[in-house]
């Protein structure tokens, strides 16, 4: 389409800006037009493709709705998982908690967050998002076995021999769960026990030092 001389081309900001007045008016089905457009000129934006999917699910369009916020919350925790990589945590922070705008039950995104509190020594904070992440996928076993780790250091037993047999329930693999309740067990003097745990470690990895040298640690008390 051509432009008079000094009038500048439409982007896909303008567009956005526009549906969103439409939107503000109450005009759905012209504001879902600007977006489209918008998304047209620039087909990864998330905040398009999140106001997309927003309507969507007002108009009770459920498929079409996962879907485009579903592709606008895997762009920002995409570029979490970039700022991550470069040692940026600020930068990873600020896209995380964005995805987290987009999907607030994002279970990737909150485990991230809860790693970087974490490295940051906010134990508290991390816990948080490790427990968010367990009730918003229940069958994902990573928060589980994180918030295991943090319940066990803090002393919370019971709290932390549930998380990590839920995920070996969910991942009968799961050697971090095993060497957890194994170092549960240890610090409860069931030394019985703990071995038994260490053994299943190295049935699934052989090589496990860390199931080794906890065996060698037990010894003079099997």
């Amino acid at each position: 389409m051509l432009h008079s001389c000094g009038t500048q081309p439409e982007t896909a900001q303008d567009r956005v800006n526009h549906g969103d007045r439409l939107l503000a008016r109450g005009d759905t089905s012209k504001a879902l037009g600007a977006y489209r457009e918008a998304l047209a000129q620039d087909s990864l934006n998330p905040d398009i493709l999140a106001r997309l999917g927003r309507i969507y699910a007002s108009q009770g369009k459920s498929q079409a709705a996962d879907v485009y916020l579903g592709r606008a919350a895997d762009r920002t925790y995409q570029q979490a998982l970039m700022a991550l990589k470069v040692g940026d945590q600020a930068l990873a922070i600020s896209a995380l908690e964005h995805t987290l705008d987009i999907i607030p039950a994002h279970p990737l995104a909150l485990l991230r967050l809860g790693e970087i509190c974490l490295s940051q020594g906010q134990e508290d904070q991390a816990l948080g998002y490790f427990e968010q992440a367990t009730r918003a996928n229940p069958d994902y076993p990573e928060g589980f076995v994180k918030a295991g780790k943090l319940y066990l250091r803090r002393q919370r037993f019971p709290e932390a021999q549930q998380a990590f047999e839920h995920t070996i329930e969910l991942n009968i693999n799961a050697v971090d769960a095993y060497l957890g309740l194994g170092e549960l067990y240890l610090l409860q003097q069931n030394w019985k026990a703990a071995a038994d745990q260490y053994h299943t470690v190295l049935l699934i990895d052989p090589r496990s030092a860390a199931a080794k040298d906890a065996l060698e640690r037990l010894s003079p008390h099997l």
